[in-house]
């Protein structure tokens, strides 16, 4: 009798822990099902802020600078392309999905490469007079919204045509000479300015000693330069910088060059030159080799015309079939045409930028390369009068402008905006 007993006791305990298992397992998966349901309605901190930034590598353009290296490697940045703060995100924003893109992400933009002509700031010059006159810093002297595409654009060059420098002694025989004062580098900067020429006919006005203080002064200002060197070496090797995934060199050279001593060798500063183009165009090989966009930027032709040589059209051919895919020129401070030749622009002359008194066209290219590797060439309308440097706004005096560009250019046309394509 106690045997059944014990047994009966037994087969109670295993339908009780049975039981209990049971409830458990009801228990833990009501408790499951409400967490997936509190997850899906977003009432726990499950939801994704998704943001990301540029896919450019992002570094301060003062905190670039320049070394006698055989060649030299930047990282740049648009300027003002900042990634978005979590403030300025939707706070309804969707977790993201893998096959769908995060929607604060940023479409891809194209990199942009702006190009001005020559500058001054001689002690003595008109720039320089009013600016200090003026007193309202780069507004003083170059419209609002010139300043603002300057500064905008992911790398801004111009050609600086003079020496930085309290040291030295000017070319006498010269009849012009410009030293600027070290200090006025900050103009450069205030305008935006990323990367110069030094291959003109005034780098060298004060000799070998205001040169190398010139390298000196761009240097710690955060500014490269291209054209000129502590050496030749120095002076042909190009400049690079890596926007995201893609790079793109610059070298410069001059066909304008005063004096044989004026040239960069093995053991002297000085200047590369493009009388015979043989050493540019290695400048410029050197440059695709290592790059996927090279820019030739030339100081050649002849001063105030509007009309290339020959030289310039055959030089600029034979720097495109080296590899350039563009090429900016300057020095005769006047405007000239565009041409382009297998699909890569020309711009003959840029004239001045800030330079002088005068009246004159002026332009600032643009020059965009897109995320599928195109390019497109724009040219802003640019007027100097009384020593300031202002964006033709006016709709009449901008279709006048353009209308004078296409007279000047060869086979192409502008738009409204001044996007030029071959005809």
């Amino acid at each position: 009798m106690s045997r059944r007993k014990n047994n009966l006791n037994r087969n109670l305990i295993r339908i009780l822990i049975a039981m209990i298992v049971i409830l458990l397992v009801l228990i833990a998966s009501v408790y499951m099902g409400k967490k997936l349901e509190k997850d899906k309605s977003g009432n726990e901190d499950s939801t994704i802020i998704a943001g990301s930034e540029s896919d450019k590598n992002v570094t301060d353009n003062s905190n670039l600078t320049s070394n006698n290296d055989s060649s030299q490697d930047k990282t740049s940045s648009n300027k003002s392309n900042n990634p978005p703060s979590i403030d300025d995100m939707d706070e309804q924003e969707e977790p993201s999905s893998p096959l769908t893109p995060s929607p604060t992400q940023a479409p891809a933009e194209p990199i942009i490469l702006a190009f001005a002509g020559d500058v001054n700031f001689d002690e003595n010059s008109k720039p320089v007079a009013r600016y200090d006159r003026e007193n309202k810093g780069i507004l003083g002297g170059i419209s609002q919204e010139l300043v603002d595409e300057m500064n905008q654009a992911d790398i801004f060059m111009l050609n600086n045509e003079f020496a930085y420098s309290t040291r030295g002694n000017r070319i006498i025989e010269k009849s012009y000479t410009f030293r600027a004062h070290p200090d006025r580098v900050d103009i450069l900067k205030e305008m935006g300015v990323d990367i110069v020429s030094l291959a003109n006919n005034h780098a060298l006005d004060y000799g070998q000693d205001a040169l190398l203080d010139t390298f000196t002064t761009l240097e710690e200002a955060g500014i490269d330069y291209v054209g000129a060197g502590h050496n030749m070496d120095r002076a042909k090797s190009p400049v690079y910088y890596t926007i995201g995934d893609t790079k793109i060199g610059y070298v410069a050279a001059s066909r304008v060059v005063y004096a044989m001593d004026w040239y960069a060798t093995d053991d002297r500063p000085g200047m590369i030159g493009t009388y015979d183009p043989a050493l540019f165009i290695s400048s410029i090989e050197e440059a695709k080799k290592n790059s996927d966009f090279v820019v030739a930027y030339v100081h050649w032709g002849v001063e105030r015309s509007h009309e290339p040589v020959d030289y310039q059209k055959n030089m600029a051919k034979k720097y495109i079939d080296a590899g350039a895919d563009l090429v900016i020129g300057c020095h005769p401070h006047v405007m000239q045409g565009i041409e382009f030749y297998k699909g890569k622009a020309i711009a003959y002359s840029l004239g001045n930028y800030w330079f002088n008194s005068s009246k004159r066209e002026s332009g600032l290219i643009k020059f965009y390369i897109n995320p599928d590797g195109t390019t497109d060439v724009q040219l802003l309308p640019v007027m100097n009068d009384n020593t300031y440097t202002y964006l033709i706004t006016d709709e009449s005096d901008r279709k006048a402008y353009f209308k004078f560009m296409e007279d000047i250019s060869f086979d192409v046309k502008f738009d409204e905006d001044g996007f030029v394509t071959e005809k």
